[in-house]
């Protein structure tokens, strides 16, 4: 990958991290002088990397991604129910913890059956056995320096993932291992779905009659982006105090269903405006360590090359351009400025001759299908002037502008209102600019 041929936008989320490729056939020095680079450039904080039991990821490839600023989170996918022991990892966590590794997650979704051996699954008192193979380990964990997550769950699931979650931490307290959930993560899947990002949102509370492998009309549950607030409910009922939660498979439906690029890139940048938000009601809260968005690569004709952000050298999705343009295309002048001289050249006047006009996007690479897909009943129904110039903007009365504050800084639309422009910003991905633009 030639990082060093586009320029990044900073992001000013330190929670903001990428699953690496669905495998490890990845981790060698040049791996690591290939991708870190792009890492720091698009400001990437978090990396979660899938682990062998067997054997460790390379020191090298570790230490080189600690020393960067990122820090790796380790997913070993352990099988069920017949795991390593304890002392078979004690030598691979104290090594993981001396190379700078502070976070492992142990297993993937075991409360799904064919996550399990047949024989495994039906057995009874599948919770309690699980926390016989669950908690040695991640006791062994604690004692090398680092923290066990605990591992994610299908929310839903086979096994319903809240009464699973519930009844692992009761009995790993019941055991007498109340310190150990003290020291302990949740992982949590990010999918929405095909839900909006608030679906979900305020969790049992606001949602009570939400009933296990039930849907009702007038209810949500944690099948969606917010599971996170589900799960941490469950745990808060379970021990009485919050856990970190890591959040995982960020900005896409689930496994093997993708949105299309112009629909992801609109999620994803959704997504990053809650985890910046401290005040607004969707703010992702400071109890989740970090969101990590699947996924940075993959290999061409592999299930994950759909989901993955950087396909090649030359091919990636376009939330990259969205979020980390080098350059702005300014309509006005007719090409390419660098992002601060277009804001600062423009030259408003306090002339009104358009009455509203709808300010869309405009990236390098042309304009997002969504943001025309989304607009149009709008449109039918005001008949705004469209375009994407911020100079053609400042002639309206009425500015409608779809986009965030990455798109169009804040203090583009304090210029227009102080040239006399009523200003009304709406931002998300497409389902909720569509909402909003409904309620117009």
């Amino acid at each position: 990958m030639a990082a060093n041929k586009r320029k990044f936008r900073d992001l000013v989320t330190p929670r903001m991290g990428f699953h690496y490729f669905a495998d490890t056939d990845h981790y060698t020095v040049k791996d690591l002088s290939t991708w870190l680079p792009v890492l720091k450039q698009i400001n990437a904080s978090w990396l979660v990397l899938l682990a062998d039991a067997s054997r460790a990821i390379p020191e090298q490839f570790i230490t080189g991604l600690v020393a960067g600023g990122i820090k790796p989170i380790l997913h070993i996918l352990l099988p069920l129910p017949n795991s390593p022991a304890a002392g078979e990892m004690k030598a691979l966590f104290k090594a993981y913890a001396r190379w700078g590794v502070q976070h492992i997650i142990l297993y993937e979704r075991p409360n799904m059956m064919h996550n399990w051996s047949t024989a495994g699954w039906v057995q009874q008192d599948l919770v309690e056995r699980f926390v016989d193979r669950f908690l040695p380990l991640a006791s062994t964990i604690t004692q090398s320096g680092m923290m066990p997550i605990f591992p994610p769950l299908e929310p839903g699931g086979n096994y319903w993932d809240l009464s699973f979650l519930k009844q692992a931490l009761q009995s790993i307290e019941r055991r007498g291992y109340g310190e150990l959930v003290q020291q302990m993560g949740l992982a949590s899947y990010a999918y929405t779905y095909n839900h909006e990002l608030d679906y979900g949102s305020g969790g049992p509370l606001k949602w009570p009659k939400t009933l296990p492998y039930g849907k009702s009309p007038d209810s949500e549950d944690q099948r969606g982006f917010r599971n996170f607030e589900w799960l941490q409910s469950a745990a808060l009922a379970a021990c009485g105090k919050e856990l970190p939660v890591f959040m995982l498979g960020a900005g896409i439906k689930e496994p093997g269903y993708s949105y299309s690029p112009e629909i992801h890139a609109g999620i994803c940048l959704n997504i990053l405006d809650q985890l910046r938000s401290a005040t607004e009601d969707t703010a992702i809260p400071d109890y989740v360590q970090c969101c990590n968005f699947y996924l940075l690569s993959a290999a061409p004709g592999s299930m994950q090359f759909d989901h993955a952000w950087f396909k090649t050298e030359d091919d990636y999705l376009p939330i990259v351009d969205l979020l980390l343009p080098e350059v702005d295309y300014n309509p006005v002048a007719g090409k390419g400025v660098e992002k601060e001289d277009a804001d600062s050249n423009i030259n408003f006047n306090h002339s009104h001759p358009i009455d509203h006009y709808l300010l869309l996007p405009l990236y390098d690479w042309g304009v997002a299908e969504y943001h025309l897909e989304v607009t149009r009943p709008f449109i039918q129904k005001y008949h705004p002037t469209i375009g994407f110039s911020i100079q053609e903007a400042a002639l309206a009365k009425k500015v409608t502008i779809i986009g965030g504050e990455q798109t169009f800084p804040d203090d583009a639309l304090s210029a227009l209102r102080a040239n006399g422009c009523i200003v009304d910003r709406v931002t998300g991905d497409g389902i909720s600019i569509a909402t909003q633009l409904a309620e117009r």
